[in-house]
């Protein structure tokens, strides 16, 4: 008797408690954060492609090419540019057969290294890419531009969101004649680097490119306060 007693005291009271965490006020706000900061390097792909009927025609030309950028490009140290990294495809069509007496498409294969290209100097931005244009060489991709420690301006608009979200939750709540307790959750929402990147395709001697003032970076979060009544 005494433990059915016991047991049925000890569920009231879970029911209760349940009840009261059931009616706790409190209030959740979303913040987003914005933080801009200058560009301190230019990156972008710089394709030498060679292109020949033949496989073997392909390669043995693209060769000598290769050979020709790698020494080009290491002549433009002094300019702040380095080659993060290279890769190199085969791709290949072969001719097309069509019918007797139409005129068949002749066969294309193409050596392709690709080079990942940093410059470090922005003031020398325009010289490096109208020298890599100089060279008859390469093929030039989309440039982007980019910061050395993300991470930090990724925090920083963190710190930015979270400064937000209180601000606009003291604001609801000082309309309310409430005010916040302590924080109850708070959920991590989108952080990112929102690009920054122009279309290069054709780089020609004497470009003049102009790289962006800032980078914008952008963070959200939700956060959640107990509310409690004024005193």
């Amino acid at each position: 008797m005494r433990i059915a007693v016991a047991l049925m005291i000890a569920l009231m009271a879970a029911v209760a408690n349940a009840q009261t965490a059931s009616r706790e006020a409190f209030i959740t706000v979303s913040g987003e954060g914005h933080v801009n900061v200058a560009p301190e390097f230019a990156e972008f792909f710089a394709d030498v492609v060679t292109r020949a009927e033949t496989l073997e025609a392909a390669t043995r030309q693209h060769t000598d090419r290769a050979a020709k950028a790698v020494a080009a490009l290491r002549a433009m140290a002094k300019l702040g540019v380095s080659v993060e990294r290279s890769s190199f495809r085969l791709e290949g069509r072969p001719a097309a057969q069509r019918p007797a007496g139409q005129k068949q498409t002749p066969s294309e294969y193409r050596a392709v290294t690709s080079f990942a290209v940093k410059v470090n100097k922005l003031d020398t931005l325009n010289d490096a890419v109208s020298s890599i244009a100089g060279a008859n060489l390469f093929d030039v991709r989309t440039i982007r531009y980019g910061i050395k420690d993300e991470e930090r301006a990724i925090d920083d608009a963190r710190r930015a969101a979270v400064k937000s979200a209180r601000r606009q939750a003291e604001v609801y709540a000082d309309a309310a004649g409430i005010k916040l307790g302590e924080i109850l959750e708070i959920f991590d929402g989108v952080a990112q680097n929102l690009g920054s990147e122009a279309a290069l395709r054709a780089a020609t001697p004497n470009v003049q490119l102009s790289p962006p003032a800032t980078i914008p970076f952008r963070a959200t979060i939700n956060m959640k306060w107990r509310i409690i009544s004024k005193p």
